[in-house]
Protein backbone atom coordinates (compact mmCIF):
# COMPACT_ATOMS: atom_id res chain seq x y z
CA UNK A 1 0.00 0.00 0.00
CA UNK A 2 1.52 3.25 -0.56
CA UNK A 3 1.49 6.00 1.76
CA UNK A 4 -0.04 9.72 0.49
CA UNK A 5 -0.29 12.53 2.63
CA UNK A 6 -3.85 14.18 3.46
CA UNK A 7 -2.65 17.25 0.95
CA UNK A 8 -1.41 14.64 -1.63
CA UNK A 9 -4.43 12.56 -2.00
CA UNK A 10 -6.82 15.55 -1.85
CA UNK A 11 -4.75 17.44 -4.67
CA UNK A 12 -5.48 13.79 -6.67
CA UNK A 13 -8.33 13.81 -5.89
CA UNK A 14 -8.99 17.28 -7.34
CA UNK A 15 -7.15 16.45 -10.43
CA UNK A 16 -8.85 13.13 -10.93
CA UNK A 17 -12.46 14.79 -11.00
CA UNK A 18 -11.17 17.78 -12.48
CA UNK A 19 -10.32 15.39 -15.87
CA UNK A 20 -12.97 13.69 -15.98
CA UNK A 21 -14.80 16.85 -16.16
CA UNK A 22 -12.49 17.42 -18.43
CA UNK A 23 -13.34 14.52 -21.02
CA UNK A 24 -16.96 15.40 -20.40
CA UNK A 25 -16.56 18.66 -21.47
CA UNK A 26 -14.44 18.91 -24.12
CA UNK A 27 -16.59 16.01 -25.96
CA UNK A 28 -19.98 16.92 -24.89
CA UNK A 29 -19.49 20.87 -26.58
CA UNK A 30 -16.63 20.51 -28.94
CA UNK A 31 -19.35 22.55 -31.16
CA UNK A 32 -19.62 25.18 -29.16
CA UNK A 33 -16.20 25.39 -28.15
CA UNK A 34 -15.05 25.51 -32.15
CA UNK A 35 -12.16 22.88 -31.36
CA UNK A 36 -11.61 20.81 -34.09
CA UNK A 37 -11.14 17.23 -33.85
CA UNK A 38 -7.23 17.06 -33.56
CA UNK A 39 -7.51 19.45 -30.47
CA UNK A 40 -10.92 17.61 -28.98
CA UNK A 41 -8.63 13.98 -29.02
CA UNK A 42 -5.47 15.38 -28.03
CA UNK A 43 -6.88 17.37 -24.30
CA UNK A 44 -9.29 14.22 -23.81
CA UNK A 45 -6.31 11.65 -24.22
CA UNK A 46 -4.48 13.96 -21.56
CA UNK A 47 -7.24 13.88 -19.52
CA UNK A 48 -7.95 10.79 -19.92
CA UNK A 49 -4.17 10.24 -19.22
CA UNK A 50 -4.66 12.17 -15.97
CA UNK A 51 -7.31 10.68 -14.81
CA UNK A 52 -6.17 7.04 -15.00
CA UNK A 53 -3.03 8.26 -13.40
CA UNK A 54 -4.82 9.98 -10.54
CA UNK A 55 -6.84 7.16 -9.84
CA UNK A 56 -4.08 4.49 -9.27
CA UNK A 57 -2.39 6.64 -7.08
CA UNK A 58 -5.11 8.25 -5.11
CA UNK A 59 -7.74 5.22 -5.08
CA UNK A 60 -5.82 2.05 -6.31
CA UNK A 61 -2.89 1.85 -4.43
CA UNK A 62 -3.21 3.63 -1.55
CA UNK A 63 -6.07 1.07 -0.92
CA UNK A 64 -9.03 3.31 -0.57
CA UNK A 65 -10.79 1.59 -3.42
CA UNK A 66 -10.87 -1.81 -1.72
CA UNK A 67 -12.13 -0.24 1.79
CA UNK A 68 -14.74 1.59 0.18
CA UNK A 69 -15.86 -1.20 -1.86
CA UNK A 70 -15.36 -4.26 0.67
CA UNK A 71 -18.13 -5.23 2.67
CA UNK A 72 -18.56 -4.21 6.45
CA UNK A 73 -17.74 -7.63 7.41
CA UNK A 74 -14.45 -7.24 6.02
CA UNK A 75 -13.52 -3.80 8.35
CA UNK A 76 -12.98 -2.87 11.87
CA UNK A 77 -15.46 -0.77 13.78
CA UNK A 78 -13.41 2.59 12.82
CA UNK A 79 -13.11 1.74 9.09
CA UNK A 80 -16.92 0.54 9.06
CA UNK A 81 -17.64 4.29 10.46
CA UNK A 82 -15.46 6.33 7.96
CA UNK A 83 -16.44 4.02 5.13
CA UNK A 84 -20.51 5.06 6.46
CA UNK A 85 -20.12 8.60 6.95
CA UNK A 86 -18.28 8.49 3.40
CA UNK A 87 -21.18 6.62 1.55
CA UNK A 88 -23.92 9.64 4.07
CA UNK A 89 -21.76 12.88 2.23
CA UNK A 90 -21.32 11.14 -1.27
CA UNK A 91 -25.10 10.14 -1.68
CA UNK A 92 -25.63 13.84 -0.90
CA UNK A 93 -23.04 15.16 -3.23
CA UNK A 94 -23.89 13.07 -6.16
CA UNK A 95 -27.32 14.01 -5.94
CA UNK A 96 -26.48 17.56 -5.78
CA UNK A 97 -23.94 17.17 -9.09
CA UNK A 98 -27.09 15.21 -10.74
CA UNK A 99 -29.49 18.28 -9.71
CA UNK A 100 -27.07 20.96 -11.68
CA UNK A 101 -26.54 18.70 -14.26
CA UNK A 102 -30.10 18.31 -15.18
CA UNK A 103 -30.75 22.08 -14.34
CA UNK A 104 -28.01 23.22 -16.64
CA UNK A 105 -28.92 20.84 -19.46
CA UNK A 106 -32.68 22.51 -19.36
CA UNK A 107 -30.68 26.09 -19.33
CA UNK A 108 -28.31 25.08 -22.16
CA UNK A 109 -31.16 23.04 -24.11
CA UNK A 110 -33.52 26.12 -23.38
CA UNK A 111 -36.07 23.77 -22.41
CA UNK A 112 -38.21 23.56 -19.43
CA UNK A 113 -36.59 22.29 -16.12
CA UNK A 114 -37.88 19.00 -15.57
CA UNK A 115 -38.32 19.69 -11.85
CA UNK A 116 -39.94 16.17 -11.44
CA UNK A 117 -36.61 14.65 -12.78
CA UNK A 118 -34.40 16.86 -10.37
CA UNK A 119 -37.12 16.30 -7.44
CA UNK A 120 -37.00 12.70 -8.04
CA UNK A 121 -33.17 12.27 -8.11
CA UNK A 122 -33.05 13.92 -4.99
CA UNK A 123 -35.64 12.06 -3.32
CA UNK A 124 -34.20 8.64 -4.31
CA UNK A 125 -31.08 10.11 -2.89
CA UNK A 126 -32.55 10.78 0.55
CA UNK A 127 -34.43 7.33 0.47
CA UNK A 128 -31.93 4.94 -1.13
CA UNK A 129 -29.59 4.03 1.55
CA UNK A 130 -33.32 3.54 3.71
CA UNK A 131 -34.63 1.81 0.86
CA UNK A 132 -31.55 -1.03 0.76
CA UNK A 133 -32.15 -1.42 4.30
CA UNK A 134 -35.59 -2.35 4.01
CA UNK A 135 -35.68 -4.45 1.13
CA UNK A 136 -32.59 -6.91 2.59
CA UNK A 137 -33.30 -7.01 6.47
CA UNK A 138 -35.95 -9.18 8.21
CA UNK A 139 -36.65 -7.00 10.80
CA UNK A 140 -36.70 -3.10 11.83
CA UNK A 141 -33.26 -1.72 13.00
CA UNK A 142 -35.32 1.18 14.86
CA UNK A 143 -38.95 1.64 16.44
CA UNK A 144 -41.51 3.57 15.04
Amino acid sequence: MHEMTRSERRTSVVLNYLSIAVIAAVIDMREALALGVIPVVIIACGALALAIFTFISVFWRTGLWSITHKGFRGLDERQVQIVYEALRSSYWIFAVVCLVILYANAIAAKGHIPVVVAGSVLYSAHTLPAAVVAWTEKEMLVGP
